[in-house]
């Protein structure tokens, strides 16, 4: 016969399913930040892009060297840019055709969020369901 103060074997089961799903929730959220925040950069790429196609000539810039460090820049040919298609290819294209393809990416980057946001949902959803039969079995051995 069992003691009072041991918890049942389903309990603890059901506890250790909690365990996994939080796990799996933590990665999910990550994973969610990480693509707000591609989706944050390719925003500000559009918008910057949107600025140089608007330009009728070249424009003085500052460019990001890393590590907090900027250079003047002339841009002689602000209505072309290279534009890396993966597998490290770059290929040149038109202001109006980058934004394009950026904003396909940004497109991309929201499905699949949208995809984790659903998934994530459906992890708390079981979460709450084991915490419900944790809680009857809880009730039922008193």
């Amino acid at each position: 016969m069992e003691e009072r103060n041991e918890m049942p074997r389903e309990v603890q089961e059901k506890l250790l399913m909690l365990q996994q799903l939080q796990n799996e929730a933590e990665t999910i959220q990550k994973r969610i930040f990480e693509m707000e925040v591609v989706e944050s950069e390719l925003d500000k790429t559009i918008e910057t892009l949107e600025y140089f196609d608007g330009l009728e000539d070249g424009v003085d810039a500052l460019m990001n060297l890393g590590a907090g460090v900027f250079a003047y820049v002339d841009v002689k040919e602000s209505k072309k840019m290279l534009v890396d298609v993966g597998a490290g290819v770059v290929i040149e294209r038109e202001v109006r055709e980058v934004i394009d393809i950026l904003k396909k990416r940004k497109e991309k980057v929201e499905k699949g969020k949208d995809q984790y946001v659903q998934l994530l949902e459906r992890i708390y959803s079981q979460a709450q369901e084991i915490q419900k039969e944790i809680a009857e079995i809880s009730k039922s051995q008193k």
